[in-house]
């Protein structure tokens, strides 16, 4: 059994994908941007948005970005928790890792104080040992630095702990940590490109994500 489940947050543990792409389509009407930079740009999840604004308009000013990237917040942060819902089952699956004394942490791309609005409206943060958002590191995903903080702070060795994500950023951390990892297909990208990170489990959702933790690595839900 694992000692440490380390979650991503955005199509992950809430089911913000929708809402996600819907804010970056009310930009890209606003700014009268062809549809192709949605397509682009809806793959970015789980990237800082500054870094997402370098690779959608590689070509524009840092000016640009930042002024996109600042609607983009305007238009996010006035609804966060609606567009955060969690997913089902989320609060079965933490009570069911608390009880088995697993520590449970989260680590984002997203900024810190947004993540502690959701959790703290659905009564969540008592269940997490740790937050790493996007301003408490210096290298994001899949750079593994929030893994190895993570690591650091609880105290847990990395064959002890297990990375589940819904984007290959995520998968590629852990795999760059030296840290076990499991797809789930509730996000952005399909079995197909998450199957590329190689993680050790791809699963659809988080009951599975559940049995395969409590029963560590000889999990038998592999895809």
């Amino acid at each position: 059994m694992y000692k440490l489940a380390i979650f991503d947050f955005d199509g992950t543990l809430v089911d913000s994908a929708p809402g996600i792409v819907d804010v970056m389509r009310q930009c890209v009407d606003e700014y009268e941007l062809p549809n192709t930079v949605l397509e682009e740009w809806r793959v970015l999840i789980g990237v800082p948005l500054m870094r997402q604004m370098e690779i959608v308009f590689p070509e524009s000013p840092e000016e640009y970005w930042l002024e996109v990237a600042t609607r983009y917040r305007e238009i996010y942060d006035a609804k966060t928790i609606e567009l955060c819902p969690l997913f089902p089952g989320l609060t079965k699956m933490l009570d069911a890792l608390q009880e088995a004394e697993i520590k449970i942490s989260i680590a984002t791309s997203k900024r810190r104080p947004l993540v502690e609005v959701v959790l703290k409206h659905h009564d969540l943060m008592k269940y997490f040992d740790l937050l790493v958002g996007a301003q408490d590191v210096s290298n994001h995903k899949p750079h593994p630095e929030s893994v190895h903080i993570t690591l650091d702070r609880l105290n847990v060795l990395p064959v002890d702990a297990v990375v589940i994500g819904d984007s290959t950023y995520d998968l590629d951390m852990a795999r760059n940590a030296g840290v076990d990892a499991i797809g789930v297909t509730t996000g952005v990208h399909s079995e197909v490109i998450l199957s590329k990170s190689e993680p050790k489990h791809i699963v659809a959702g988080l009951e599975d994500v559940l049995k395969i933790i409590l029963n560590g690595r000889n999990g038998k839900l592999t895809h």
